[in-house]
């Protein structure tokens, strides 16, 4: 999984699925949402963005994607090997970006 967040944009992550725990809450503190905050903003209640926070793995992909879109998150999803040229070259462009090289 690839990461890219807008407060950030010339960043891009490749992760696994088991970091996402670190990443939804770090992101939420970033943007200085609580999680009451960040429940109110996707319409649940804030024992829900708990729960998932301690285990994003235990939600649909629609939710997770709403959580991700909440805390403006883009995310690049593949487990085919073929897909590994886009995400590098999505992390080529952020380098480029951040090095104001285009």
């Amino acid at each position: 999984m690839v990461l890219h967040t807008e407060h950030h944009p010339m960043t891009v992550k490749k992760i696994a699925v088991i970091d996402l725990t670190g990443v939804i809450r770090n992101r939420r503190r970033e943007l200085g949402l609580t999680q009451k905050s960040l429940g109110e903003l996707l319409g649940i209640d804030q024992r829900t963005v708990s729960a998932l926070e301690k285990n994003p793995g235990s939600i649909s992909v629609n939710r997770l994607f709403a959580v991700f879109n909440a805390l403006q998150i883009q995310a690049f999803v593949s487990n085919d090997p073929k897909d590994e040229f886009q995400i590098q070259r999505l992390m080529m462009d952020a380098h480029f970006r951040r090095n104001r090289l285009l």
